[in-house]
């Protein structure tokens, strides 16, 4: 509540939609690189064990991991400049602005900058799309076999579903999360800045304790398990209108 308080009072209800332009404009398509490349290591996995429909639970965590990693490394930029765009004090009141934004990272921290955070962004991507990917997939067919007796899930189902695992996906790897979003938001040349995953580690250790990994976390599922759901939902809608099941 106090971060609310204090987002409320510096910037008013519109300081809570920060970002989240550059945010709709990112999600789309790392959610359809997502999904396309999770079908496609799921074909590619099934080929390999002489045409299996059902690849099993390691074929389809494999599948979803690898497919959460190629779709963060190719957003990843984004990712980084909406996490400051967050995290930055405003200026009198002013939010800045993308443009000036970016341009200050490029010219001031140079293009590696914005992959910072990289590497613990996909160490926490590649598990958290895996258990969620997987986690949807086997819910809805158990879902399939022993509620609905073989006929196909409902968009209450796929929200259920989905609801379930963005919930455990999100769950698990969040502390990883909190490492990442904290080296994306300082700024390289900071006084104080991070030396690197290890240091965000023991200085969060030292001095917040092992609760500090999961600050965050209630308002981090409000966003993630609504959000997973629903794009479960779409997903099924979009994959039975263009007959791709």
């Amino acid at each position: 509540m106090p971060a609310v308080m204090k987002i409320w009072k510096q910037d008013g209800l519109l300081g809570f939609f920060r970002g989240n332009g550059l945010n709709v404009v990112k999600v789309a398509p790392e959610s359809a690189i997502k999904f396309y490349a999770y079908e496609m290591l799921k074909n590619v996995i099934g080929d390999a064990q002489d045409g299996k429909s059902d690849i099993g639970t390691a074929g389809r965590l494999f599948a979803g991991g690898m497919a959460g990693a190629v779709a963060q490394m190719a957003i990843y930029p984004m990712d980084l400049v909406k996490t400051r765009l967050q995290t930055c004090a405003s200026d009198g009141g002013r939010v800045p602005k993308l443009g000036t934004l970016t341009k200050d990272i490029w010219v001031h921290e140079g293009p590696r900058a914005f992959y910072r955070g990289l590497v613990p962004s996909l160490l926490g991507m590649i598990p958290y799309a895996g258990i969620d990917l997987t986690a949807y997939d086997t819910l809805k067919d158990l879902s399939k076999r022993y509620i609905l007796y073989d006929s196909d899930p409902g968009p209450l189902v796929q929200l259920g579903c989905g609801t379930v695992s963005g919930a455990l996906g999100a769950t698990c790897v969040y502390p990883l999360q909190v490492i990442r979003t904290r080296l994306q938001a300082q700024p390289a040349n900071s006084t104080s800045a991070y030396k690197g995953m290890s240091d965000v580690f023991w200085k969060t250790l030292k001095d917040e304790g092992f609760r500090g990994f999961y600050k965050g976390l209630i308002p981090n599922l409000l966003k993630v398990v609504p959000a997973a759901s629903i794009t479960y939902m779409v997903y099924e809608s979009m994959k039975k209108s263009l007959d791709l099941d």
